[in-house]
């Protein structure tokens, strides 16, 4: 595994998971800098990498601010035992697209070695010996990691790989619907039948850089090189129509975390152990119950009310918590808090009867009383300030950026997505997919920007 060097494809202003990739109106933060389970996204990547022996990694990034952000994690590599380096300033404002720039850093470093090229806003559970071993055996050109999903999991929202049966690729559709996935697949009498599951990126490689730099100069590469130049749109299916050979690999499970319906569901499989190699990153396990992963500091946090710790607030039933989940360092849990599959960060307060499941809270985080979330993430220092007699409720995919404020009242549903720093007026009401910039309580003037085919709000 020593001899396969890491390339991270850590460019992108990952739109699709905002507000989380925003930290504040007008800055992006890097998709490999967003927190997931308590670590950076870009965390979990390298504690992969460092389980599969791979030593050499290269980021490539897009823009001083991209790259200094992603460098405050890793650095050179030094904690987590890597070699790393980073993609030139000079050729990251250049690129065109993620195989522009792929193409474009494997000539300046002189790359030989097999290549393991990985996304940062997603994870994956995959035999990586194995897929190696594939890959040198059918001698393949790239090696994509392939999910299987069922046609309805496909539509509309992942791109569908065509196989043989040997695994070679010959062709893609991207982001079919369910009825045109189905038609694909029908039979000559017309019955609609397809198989159980089917082939799609996951958005991870293993390529040959000699066949990848061999095309760099082709005419049609050079041409498509000059306006945009992506990996899974442009380059592989290029590669397929000229006759090199492209195969899949499956992979046990892939958790895209670039939007927040799969972020979560991300968070579920990894807290429910799909992602054996995330497990040992989520802290220690309470001797509570299996499944409860509860940092002690937090065990032995008291609260004002009660004055109990959390400790011995569970041995007294004066709080529920459901596994799976995740708590942080020096939280506080007051009575009556209900936790149901969810992930605290560290430093929140969770207010008495609070209810949270199927839900991420960030860092620094103020949770008022009996306030109640459900399908939702907020990001750091966001402060909920719900009442009894007044409640507030955020269900239903609602993302709320970081250092958000909230009044009492407030009800977000159904994709609401506020950005950071916004001051949300006690009742309000909103529901529907739209964006929420900035919503001020002086003149009740709310600015939201709907995306296309969205409804209003």
């Amino acid at each position: 595994m020593s001899e396969i060097i890491g390339i991270g494809l850590a460019a992108g202003q990952g739109v699709r998971c905002r507000p989380l990739t925003l930290k504040r109106h007008g800055y992006i933060r890097a998709k490999a800098a967003v927190r997931f389970l308590g670590h950076r996204v870009l965390d979990w990547l390298l504690h992969s990498l460092q389980q599969h022996d791979v030593e050499d990694v290269l980021m490539i990034t897009q823009g001083k601010e991209n790259r200094c952000q992603v460098k405050s994690i890793a650095g050179y590599g030094d904690s987590f035992a890597l070699r790393m380096r980073y993609s030139p300033i000079c050729l990251d404002h250049e690129n065109t697209g993620s195989a522009d720039a792929l193409l474009a850093n494997l000539d300046y470093f002189d790359l030989q070695r097999t290549a393991w090229v990985f996304p940062t806003d997603s994870v994956v559970d995959v035999n990586l010996p194995a897929m190696i071993q594939a890959h040198q055996r059918t001698g393949a050109a790239v090696t994509i990691a392939s999910a299987l999903r069922t046609p309805e999991q496909i539509a509309h929202r992942y791109g569908l790989i065509e196989c043989a049966e040997n695994h070679r690729v010959n062709g893609f559709i991207e982001k079919p619907s369910l009825e045109a996935i189905l038609l694909h697949f029908s039979l000559d009498d017309g019955m609609r039948t397809h198989p159980a599951l089917l082939d799609t990126n996951a958005g991870f490689y293993l390529i040959d850089p000699f066949v990848l730099r061999g095309i760099a100069l082709h005419p049609d590469i050079r041409k498509m090189r000059a306006s945009h130049f992506d990996i899974g749109g442009d380059l592989l299916p290029w590669l397929v129509e000229h006759g090199y050979p492209i195969y899949t690999f499956p992979v046990h499970r892939m958790g895209d975390l670039g939007n927040i319906p799969s972020m979560l569901e991300t968070m579920l499989d990894v807290l429910h152990g799909q992602y054996p190699e995330m497990t040992p990153l989520l802290g220690p396990e309470s001797p509570f119950n299996a499944g409860l992963f509860i940092d002690p500091t937090s065990l032995s946090m008291t609260d004002p009310i009660s004055g109990l710790s959390l400790h011995a607030k569970i041995i007294n039933g004066m709080v529920s918590l459901r596994p799976p989940l995740r708590i942080g360092k020096y939280v506080r849990i007051f009575p009556g808090a209900t936790l149901d599959e969810c992930n605290i960060d560290d430093e929140c307060d969770i207010h008495e009867h609070v209810t949270i499941r199927r839900s991420s809270v960030g860092e620094g985080s103020n949770i008022g009383p009996f306030a109640f979330l459900e399908d939702a993430i907020t990001g750091m220092m966001v402060d909920i300030h719900s009442e009894e007699s007044a409640p507030v409720s955020l269900n239903h995919f609602t993302a709320v950026g970081d250092s958000v404020s909230m009044g009492p009242g407030v009800t977000l549903m159904d994709h609401i997505t506020v950005y950071p720093q916004v001051s949300i007026p006690a009742f309000s009401c909103l529901s529907g997919q739209c964006q929420i910039d900035t919503f001020s309580t002086q003149n009740s003037h709310l600015q939201m920007s709907l995306p296309l085919g969205s409804r209003d709000a």
